[in-house]
């Protein structure tokens, strides 16, 4: 939901600094619900966020990928190994 703040706000999971008179932002309906009865903030005309419109959209078909074939990391071992336990 987005929201108009009528007063100085500090909404951590919004931004770190607060959020002046006037300055717009955006916050779960809920929340944003909460704030509007209490009087702290307005809702915005279109109050649709872009990440509720994104999902109504149809998902964009993602193609598979061709699976590659895992690589056998064990190799022989080196010339200079050996399996003599001398010295």
């Amino acid at each position: 939901m987005k929201l108009k703040a009528n007063d100085t706000l500090h909404v951590s999971s919004v931004k770190a600094d607060n959020i002046l008179p006037g300055e717009e932002f955006e916050v779960s309906d809920d929340f944003g619900r909460q704030m509007v009865e209490r009087g702290l903030a307005v809702e915005v005309s279109g109050g649709k966020t872009a990440k509720a419109e994104a999902a109504k959209q149809e998902p964009a078909k993602v193609e598979a990928k061709a699976e590659i074939a895992p690589l056998n990391k064990m190799t022989a071992p080196a010339a200079n190994k050996s399996k003599k336990k001398g010295k």
